[in-house]
This record gives structure tokens, sequence and C-alpha cells, in this order.
């Protein structure tokens, strides 16, 4: 496989690396984290921490491994130098599941927020449609125009969420872990850790832009570390203001907790906070296109999927196969308009793709064969990177199984026809070879 790919050219800072992750990360925990305080209660602090410690688990696994292939592919190159090009494929099957309903997930949620905020009186379909064929124009043009739009969003997001939670903190001081929401029962604690365990999801999107920067080898492991240190100040910070300022019954719609939020300490603020949570809905969005195009483009490359998928616009250069793919498919889930099935069935194929790569890392580290530009104390050969990340995945898919179990036949019924696409394809590639073969001899 090619390291360097014409449309695949390193022109992507830190900084831009990660604003396109930040926004994909932070859209679903915007989303959760009212479900999270009433469904946990007391425990809600405690349910943010443990969702922000994997988080902080799977971004170090993401980033050591990322700083030893400086190259695009991700979980694919990962997964496929410790355990071979069948788990890759299907892992990262999984994973495109996931990126795909993020698009529509983004794109729903930033309509319903338009609508119920700013009173857009289109339904929230249509505004959600909209949404996704401007993300797939701006696609279509290019991952630099893609970055910059995900920088402007993430500079606004963090001064208007830091200004939110510090006027918050200063305004209705409380003391921690609790904070006034003691005595608050806990709903169903097992679907607030559940719903804990899916609310930092997208932090794959390190491995995917690897092969983008321009000094990969310095630039993901400092975009990973931006991301989790940011990661922890917002989701920390923003429970924290929330369990001290908020009761429950101030939260009358749980996807809408950041806004109750700012209208609580300063109604000046909550038209500022609906659109900062409209803009990384929309950027989350984007980085699905993002992820799900770099994946479809490197299985077409490897010859696990049908070249077209590799084919690139004349003009922008970029895989406007992937990227249509992923358009119609988004469409079908915006459809409906509504988020609680793909809430329901997002991150369990994210949460697998995550452990593989985890256990990769394990494996290629014992070996010895790994070397890279970032990398956590060894314990016993293996990273405490690799080490903390199992740990926490395991834990994350048990209570997502637990909780979820009744929606898995979906996510089946997806790796069923990843199988039968990968064997079909297999069968096609060993069909040409005999052909070659044939072909070759009859001409001795």
């Amino acid at each position: 496989m090619a390291v360097h790919r014409d449309w695949l050219r390193r022109r992507l800072g830190v900084f831009e690396m990660f604003a396109l992750i930040y926004s994909d990360i932070q859209s679903t925990f915007y989303f959760v984290l009212g479900f999270l305080l009433l469904y946990g209660g007391q425990y809600g602090f405690f349910a943010v921490a443990y969702s922000i410690a994997l988080m902080a688990a799977i971004a170090l696994s993401y980033g050591e491994m990322g700083s030893r292939f400086p190259e695009a592919g991700g979980s694919y190159l990962y997964v496929k130098y410790s355990f071979g090009k069948t788990i890759a494929y299907l892992s990262v099957w999984l994973l495109a599941f996931d990126q795909i309903i993020m698009i529509s997930y983004g794109a729903i949620d930033a309509a319903k927020v338009l609508h119920k905020i700013w009173g857009v009186g289109t339904s929230e379909a249509v505004v959600a449609a909209a949404i996704s064929t401007a993300l797939f124009v701006l696609s279509l043009i290019g991952i630099r125009e893609s970055a910059n739009f995900a920088k402007a969003v993430a500079v606004f997001d963090v001064v208007i969420m830091a200004t939110v939670i510090v006027v918050a903190l200063a305004t209705y001081p409380a003391a921690p872990p609790s904070f006034n929401w003691d005595g608050v029962v806990a709903a169903n604690l097992l679907f607030a850790f559940s719903l804990a365990s899916r609310g930092y999801t997208g932090v794959d999107a390190i491995g995917q832009l690897a092969g983008e920067a321009r000094e990969p080898l310095v630039q993901v492991p400092r975009a990973t570390l931006l991301v989790i240190g940011m990661g922890v100040f917002i989701g920390l910070g923003l429970t924290a203001a929330a369990m001290s300022a908020l009761a429950p019954g101030d939260l009358h719609d749980p996807a809408l907790a950041p806004v109750y939020l700012a209208q609580k300490v300063n109604p000046a603020l909550q038209h500022l906070v609906s659109a900062s949570i409209v803009l990384v809905m929309t950027a989350a969005a984007l980085a699905g296109y993002t992820s799900f195009t770099r994946l479809t483009y490197i299985l077409s490359d490897e010859g696990l999927m049908p070249p077209f998928f590799k084919k690139l616009h004349k003009k922008f250069r970029t895989p406007h196969s992937s990227l249509a793919l992923a358009y119609l498919v988004s469409l079908l889930f915006i459809a409906p308009g509504e988020v609680d099935l793909i809430l329901s069935i997002y991150a369990v194929g994210s949460l697998t793709n995550y452990m593989l790569v985890a256990l990769a890392l394990a494996k290629a580290a014992r070996s010895g064969t790994l070397y890279g530009a970032f990398k956590t104390p060894l314990i016993r050969g293996i990273p405490l990177s690799a080490l903390l990340a199992i740990v926490m995945v395991t834990v994350g898919l048990a209570l997502t199984i637990l909780e979820k179990y009744t929606y898995l036949w979906i996510i089946g019924v997806w790796a069923a026809a990843g199988a039968l696409f990968y064997a079909a394809v297999a069968h096609r590639s060993r069909q040409t070879g005999n052909r070659g073969t044939s072909t070759t001899t009859n001409s001795r």
C-alpha cells in the first residue's frame, strides 16, 4: 500500500487535527450530559468522570499507535499490523457504521436545537438533510477547508463553554462530588454508565488524520494530549456547573442541558450556547464524512472494497464515491427525524474497534517491533495506555451490551453484511488470480 497518496498531502497542524477530533467527541457528550445527570442522580459526576477516563485511555492508545504509523489508515493499519487483514477489515467495518451514524446523528441534533431554541419552522428532518448536504459539498471540496471550519467551531465552543462554566461555578458554588444533587436518587445507574461508555466516541479520528499531518510524529501525540486535556476541562467543568446551578426539574429536555444551564446563569448566554452546540454537532457530522471516506479509501486501496471507492474527483482530488455513499446512507437515517434508535445502536462498533486497537498495541509492543515518538511506560512489556484501554473498554462494552442487548441484532446484520461483502471480494480476487495464471500457462 502506498504511503503517500496525491490527495492525502501533509497539510494539517496540531490545532487543526485537534479541532476535527474535538467536535466529534464533544458533540455526543453535550447530548448525553442531561441523560447522565437524570439517570445517574447524585452519582452523575462519577459517571462523567468514568466517561472521560475511558476517552483518555482510548486516546492514548491511538496516540501511541498513530505516532508509529504516520500515514492515513488509522484503525485498519493498527489492527492489520498485529492480527492481519481479515480481522482488521471486520474491525473497521464496524467502526464505519458508527461514522455514518455520526453524520446523521450530528445533523439531526443540530436541527433539533435550531428548531427548539431558534424556532426554525421547517421540519427537523428537512433541516438535518440540508446540513448533511452542505457538509457533503464541503467534504468534497477538501480536507483543508473542512479543517478550517472545524477550527473556527472549536475556538468558538471552547470560549463559550468556558465562560458558562466559570460564571455558573462562581454564581452557584457547591461542593463535589454531588454538588447540589445530594440525595437525588439515580433513576437507572446502569443506563447512566452505559451511556457514559459511549459519551466520548470519535477519538479514532486521531488515527485517520495521522496521514494528513505535516509532522505526524510530533503532531499526533500533541493533538492527543490536547484533546484529553480539553475533554477533561469541558467535561468535568460543565458537569460540575450543571449539578451546581440546575435541579432535576430544570432539565425539561435532557438533550438541551447545556442550553438550560446557560439560561439559568445568564440568559444572554443562551443563544450563544445553542449556536455553539449547533456548530459542534455540524462539525461532528463533518468529521463523520472525513473519517468514513478515509477508511473506505484505504480498504479499496487494499483490495477489500471495489476500486471505485478510491477514485478521486477530477477537480478537488477527493474520494467522491465514498462521500456520495456516506451522504446517501446519512439521508436514510435522517428521514425518520429521530435520534432514539441512533443513540441505541451508536458506539457498539466503535468500542469493539477500540478494544482491537488496544490489543494490537499490546501485541506489537510485546513483540518489540514498534518504534515511535510517543510512548507510555511499559508494564511487563505492555504499554500502560494499552492496559488502561483494554480494562476500560471491556467495562464499557459489558455495560453497553447489558443495557442495549435488544438492539444488537442491528449491529449483527451490519457485521454479517460486511463478512459477506469481504467473502465476495476475496472470491472475486481468487477467480481473477486463477484466470491470470491460466492465461500465463496457455501462453507458454
